[in-house]
């Protein structure tokens, strides 16, 4: 009988679900400046573990890589330009 913390492969192997973190995260992106061709994402997950990824686009699937971040680094957003952590306040 498969419990409801199971789930089934497409192969029919039984998988539990474990739990690992909670909370907030933040995901923005990288682009060229002279092709304007966004060449990766970064994913910066704000749980107890406090990890970031880059997501790296290879074809039909992204593949994440560990990264190291800063909540006081800068991005644009729009035309105005934020901190990662003033993100965090929004939230």
């Amino acid at each position: 009988m498969v419990e409801p913390y199971e789930t089934q492969t497409k192969s029919g192997k039984l998988e539990e679900r474990i739990y690992v973190d909670s909370g907030k995260f933040i995901r923005y992106s990288y682009k060229d400046k002279t092709t304007g061709k966004v060449t990766k994402d970064k994913i910066i997950l704000l749980g107890k573990n406090q990890t970031a990824y880059f997501l790296i686009p290879t074809g039909s699937k992204e593949l994440a890589i560990k990264a190291k971040f800063d909540l006081n680094a800068s991005v644009k957003d729009g035309e105005s330009i934020k901190k990662l952590i003033d993100f965090l306040s929004e939230i």
